[in-house]
């Protein structure tokens, strides 16, 4: 029987879309790790290695973390892990997702309201109130420390 046929790195990172960096990184995180090597010492990897990449990729894209990656991972190999494991890590995901949002609102009311409290002509950059709220010209009352 002959076996599958072997991919260099640079063949499973065209294949992907990715760098050859973004895959060594990937190994340095136990996320990859090559079928074998090549007589030369080259990385050489089967077809299911384009499968996870591909599953990190899109695991990335729905804000897991490359820990919580491998954890899905772990999961996906185990024989005894059930859908409703699945279920919960996506629920918890959902809620992050949930959380994140409710932050990015809050983050663009107050830029909004920085920017409309900005002129915007040539007053000079000293005195924009953008700038005013990031470094405030108040100072801190350092309290004098005794021995």
């Amino acid at each position: 029987m002959r076996k599958n046929k072997q991919i260099t790195i640079g063949q499973v990172a065209e294949a992907c879309g990715v760098s050859i960096d973004t895959l060594r990184y990937y190994e340095r995180c136990k996320l990859l790790q090559p079928d074998s090597r090549s007589k030369a010492s080259y990385r050489l990897y089967g077809p299911e290695s384009i499968r996870r990449v591909d599953f990190i990729k899109r695991s990335k894209e729905l804000g897991f973390t490359l820990d919580e990656i491998r954890k899905l991972l772990t999961l996906k190999s185990s024989k005894d892990a059930t859908c409703a494991e699945m279920l919960e890590r996506t629920h918890r995901k959902i809620t992050e997702a949930k959380h994140q949002v409710k932050e990015l609102g809050r983050i663009e009311k107050a830029l909004t309201h920085l920017s409309k409290a900005c002129p915007g002509n040539d007053t000079p950059i000293s005195q924009c109130p953008i700038l005013e709220y990031l470094y405030p010209a108040h100072q801190l009352s350092i309290k004098e420390h005794r021995p």
